[in-house]
């Protein structure tokens, strides 16, 4: 349970690797620690609205990263100096140090999946590798790591897959499997921006892989579905004419643009239904392209190939 009176007292959550500091611990707490591990320092007041909503979620990252980063808390209201030397002007505000020296930051809130792909950087940058991970993972070892990912994923704990998706990358930076797992979490986390981010700096050469390839879909279908009309006037139109399909085609990719993949893939298999060769069967080849993108391990995959094989065998 999320502890919702940080603001009210300092309080250290029961982790080695996350702690207060002050002025006179600061270079013990943070410059000798990052000259191996990077080092996040969080600039924080006790009034601040946006760092009561932050801290946690920064707090459950890091301590997911089990020792690949640190987590150090300024209270600025404490420790005036330390806020006067780094220049803070507002907070919150994140700086993270590597090698004794302020590498990245930013400021004001952010969502759990950025802070997350923020820590994920930053263990890459360091080269650490986390505490309880062994230096080298055997193959079985990656097999069960993505096997704990694609349960996790599978049970809507998108956080816990991807740190298991992150730390196979970790030993084999060429899984496609792990890779392409990151990505399928930030669309169940409707995280858009982040996952447009992460496929325009995938390899040319990997996005061939169908879990990636499924992944570019999707942001070309968001792409695309700009130019259509909005999800409630192409669900108005639908309700006054059932039977227009180009209107349930385009609230389909509405749907799946806006990271609905149930709702979409639910438009398309009725569209099927309603009329299996539509536009040269449209509908069920998108449906066929969707579902072997997303693989079996995602948990829509093998229910929507139930459901569109029923109506194509009928």
């Amino acid at each position: 349970m999320l502890d919702l009176s940080l603001g009210q007292k300092d309080k250290t959550p029961e982790n080695p690797f996350i702690r207060d500091t002050d002025a006179a611990r600061f270079e013990e707490d943070v410059l000798a620690v990052s000259l191996k591990t990077p080092v996040i320092v969080d600039f924080w007041a006790p009034w601040c609205g946006p760092c009561k909503q932050m801290m946690p979620a920064l707090e459950k990252v890091v301590a997911e990263a089990r020792g690949a980063v640190h987590l150090v808390k300024v209270n600025v209201d404490k420790n005036p100096e330390l806020a006067e030397v780094f220049r803070v002007q507002s907070v919150p505000t994140i700086f993270a140090f590597f090698q004794g020296q302020p590498v990245d930051g930013f400021m004001g809130g952010r969502s759990e999946t950025e802070l997350r792909a923020f820590v994920v950087k930053l263990t890459k940058l360091g080269g650490a590798i986390p505490a309880d991970k062994p230096q080298e993972l055997s193959a079985e070892n990656i097999g069960k790591l993505m096997a704990e990912g694609d349960k996790n994923f599978r049970e809507g704990k998108y956080g816990e897959a991807m740190t298991s998706y992150s730390n196979v990358l970790d030993a084999a930076p060429d899984n496609l499997d792990a890779l392409s797992g990151i990505g399928w979490c930030l669309l169940a986390e409707k995280d858009m921006e982040s996952l447009r981010e992460f496929i325009g700096q995938a390899k040319p050469e990997h996005l061939s892989y169908s879990r990636l390839k499924g992944l570019k879909l999707v942001v070309d279908i968001a792409a695309d579905a700009e130019k259509l009309a909005e999800a409630g006037k192409l669900a108005e139109k639908l309700a006054k004419d059932p039977k227009d399909l180009q209107a349930r085609y385009d609230l389909a990719l509405r749907k799946i643009a806006a990271a609905d993949l149930e709702a979409g893939i639910d438009a398309l298999v009725e569209l099927t239904r309603r009329d299996r060769e539509w536009k040269e069967q449209k509908a069920r080849k998108l449906l066929l392209d969707l579902f072997e993108g997303m693989g079996p391990s995602h948990p829509l995959t093998a229910a929507g190939r139930r459901r569109l094989s029923s109506i194509l065998f009928s």
